[in-house]
């Protein structure tokens, strides 16, 4: 019989090449559960998200047609946009809210059970699931408002260096953004910091992200950029199926050879429907792989800065034989 593999600990200091071994191990050991819940939650949001998300893009597609005069455009044309474009937000949020409390939930049960995540019920995953959900929407709220208070002080900073020296704005707003993709690095901690640790708040947990992810920006950036190799493999092949018919259909348009055509059918725009839900599947799986990636990030941060592996040894010192 086949030894069980040790369980992956997640407060441990790793090796770069450990983080990413770390992080396909658990994908490996764990992908039933995950493909389970990954399925039921991720599968009708994306049947939802795709039907806002096709009618967004076909019109965009419209609005640029219609600003080069290769197409006529009314206002209830522009008005469905952008209520396609503001429910496409609204359902792609809380489809990424449910989808951070299926995999927390999963991460928080393997590291608490015995039996890792084997014989799982739903009532257990369930009961996990209710508080994850409660702490995701608490820390997308708190980021929106974030990013609103940030918005605000960019338009006013920006705003008064424009009015004193148009180019002293100029170099603000790129000082700016460089330093909100400086900044972004360690917020990508934030989610298991605030999911992993009961005790600590949407504010403590936001302080913390700051602090360990600064002190660990550079294996934060290697670890999301080999990740988001990975994943933009995993984006675009998913995308392609999608983006043929769509570039199909807007040469149609163009040509005004769209009216009376097997791509005005229903049938084709059923396929165009189908081929986006696979789209929003495909950002939704490589999005599951990347939160694995920054929680074993994470626990590398919390073990080396503060030393938590090696306190949590000292606690449960007793539980280990004497010699």
């Amino acid at each position: 019989m086949e030894q069980e593999k040790p369980k992956i600990e997640l407060y441990r200091t790793r090796e770069f090449t450990e983080k990413l071994s770390d992080t396909f191990a658990f994908l490996r050991e764990n992908w039933r559960m995950l493909l389970k819940y990954f399925t039921y939650s991720m599968l009708p949001a994306s049947l939802v998200l795709a039907f806002f998300m096709s009618h967004f893009w076909t019109g965009y597609m419209s609005i640029i047609l219609a600003a080069e005069g290769a197409v006529n455009m009314d206002d209830s044309h522009i008005i469905s946009f952008f209520l396609n474009a503001g429910m496409t937000i609204i359902v792609g949020v809380l489809a990424y809210a449910v989808l951070l409390a299926v995999v927390f939930a999963l991460f928080r049960l393997y590291r608490v059970r015995p039996n890792r995540l084997c014989d799982l019920s739903a009532d257990e995953f369930n009961a996990e699931f209710k508080f994850c959900m409660k702490r995701s929407l608490i820390m997308l709220l708190f980021m929106a408002a974030l990013a609103v208070v940030i918005g605000l002080v960019l338009i006013l900073v920006v705003g008064v260096l424009s009015i004193v020296n148009f180019t002293l704005g100029i170099i603000a707003l790129l000082l700016f953004y460089a330093l909100i993709i400086v900044v972004a690095m360690p917020l990508s901690l934030m989610p298991p910091i605030y999911f992993m640790e009961d005790e600590t708040g949407v504010f403590a947990a936001f302080k913390k992200t700051l602090r360990l992810g600064f002190a660990t920006w550079g294996g934060i950036f290697l670890v999301t950029f080999i990740i988001g190799l990975l994943t933009g493999v995993i984006q675009s092949f998913t995308m392609v199926p999608w983006y043929i018919l769509f570039l199909i259909k807007t040469i149609f348009t163009v040509t005004g050879d769209l009216e009376g055509s097997f791509v005005n059918s229903i049938f084709y725009t059923f396929m165009e429907y189908l081929s986006c839900v696979l789209q929003c599947l495909g950002y939704m799986v490589s999005a599951v792989i990347t939160l694995v990636a920054v929680t074993v990030q994470y626990g590398h941060a919390s073990d080396k800065i503060d030393g938590v592996g090696v306190a949590q040894n000292i606690e449960h010192f007793d539980e280990f034989d004497n010699f």
